[in-house]
């Protein structure tokens, strides 16, 4: 069997699969993985049930996991993930912690073309994040918001993205209106990305799209369908697996 690992800046996936299927997954919320004893201790915790052969490791703390056989850079590993779940597919787009990375794939997954958005962290999972926090949204309850009306956010930079939401909220305006301004806001910088590469058929990965609200607003903005696999946030760990 081979293990999986994609160690993210939030989370930390792992996926043990045995030839095409997916035998057991387990995704930790454990932020930046700075010390590897910590990886080594899930990974024995996974030996102590299954017999493991080999070992993949993608993501962004990728080259945190030493004793991995290999190394895959998750953009590649996204595109094979992507393909695995869905058959008929041209695009991905995962809105990670750090970055957004909008990918053009073949009928294989291999990666024709790609942007990432990671020179600020608007548009990202981070800059959601903070805003849950400057609302006081537990992020378990995002898709209890939502609002036919949306707060306006018109900063392209994160930073005063952030001052404008502390804005709106002095203005008493209703913490659902100006999280559904969050979510345009993400949604604006990412469609000109998805514009640019011209895909039709997208997976959309990571745990950001296990927001409905977002989700919808993000396919009615596109006039499409996203794909979704029913656990969007090991996309990257599965196609590592099939490299």
């Amino acid at each position: 069997m081979i293990l999986g690992i994609d160690v993210g800046s939030t989370t930390t996936k792992m996926v043990l699969m045995e030839k095409d299927k997916i035998v057991w997954y387990k995704i930790e919320d454990i932020g930046v993985v700075i010390d590897e004893d910590i990886l080594l201790k899930m990974v024995k915790e996974v030996e102590e049930r299954y017999p493991i052969d080999k070992i993949v490791a993608t993501g962004y703390g990728r080259h945190k996991v030493s004793f991995a056989d290999k190394v895959v850079p998750e953009v590649i590993a996204l595109g094979k993930g992507a393909r695995y779940f869905f058959n008929d597919v041209d695009g991905v787009v995962d809105i990670g912690g750090q970055d957004t990375k909008v990918l053009k794939i073949n009928n294989e997954g291999k990666v024709l073309d790609f942007i990432l958005s990671d020179k600020c962290a608007a548009g990202t999972g981070k800059f959601l994040e903070k805003a849950l926090d400057i609302l006081k949204i537990d992020k378990n309850d995002i898709n209890k918001y939502k609002s036919d009306s949306v707060a306006k956010i018109s900063s392209m930079c994160a930073v005063f993205a952030e001052s404008e939401i502390i804005s709106l909220l002095s203005k008493k305006i209703p913490k659902e209106e100006i999280l559904m301004g969050v979510y345009e806001s993400t949604i604006n910088r990412i469609i000109p990305m998805v514009n640019k590469l011209k895909i039709q058929n997208i997976v959309f990965s990571g745990g950001v799209a296990k927001n409905k609200v977002l989700t919808e607003m993000f396919e009615k903005k596109l006039n499409k369908k996203l794909l979704i696999p029913e656990e969007p946030q090991i996309v990257c760990c599965v196609g590592a697996i099939q490299l």
